[in-house]
């Protein structure tokens, strides 16, 4: 993320300042909530939630119902997302490390 920090930022801001929301693919676990941190710092303004196929399945549950009810509007979330619920206002994913 370093080196794309201002792309990163400006394409969340874009997103948020028109009230969507974003999905922010980061496939490693043991540093998922490093990377909300990071992004917490990076957007102040962003509402953060995390998913991944680790949590207990209630869990995850209740954080895919918050982020379609728009009770944050960034999603960091590992490739459990691709199985996940439509959500109309959510237009922009971000994936990181792409290769």
């Amino acid at each position: 993320m370093e080196q794309n920090k201002s792309t990163i930022k400006e394409a969340l801001l874009r997103e948020l300042l028109r009230g969507g929301q974003v999905y922010y693919l980061h496939n490693d676990v043991k540093s998922i909530e490093k990377c909300a941190a990071d992004l917490a710092e990076l957007v102040p303004e962003a509402r953060i939630g995390i998913g991944h196929g680790q949590m207990r399945e209630r869990e995850l549950e209740q954080v895919m119902s918050d982020f379609y009810h728009k009770r944050f509007n960034v999603l960091i979330a590992s490739t459990i997302i691709e199985t996940g619920i439509d959500v109309p206002s959510a237009n922009t994913i971000i994936i990181e490390r792409a290769d």
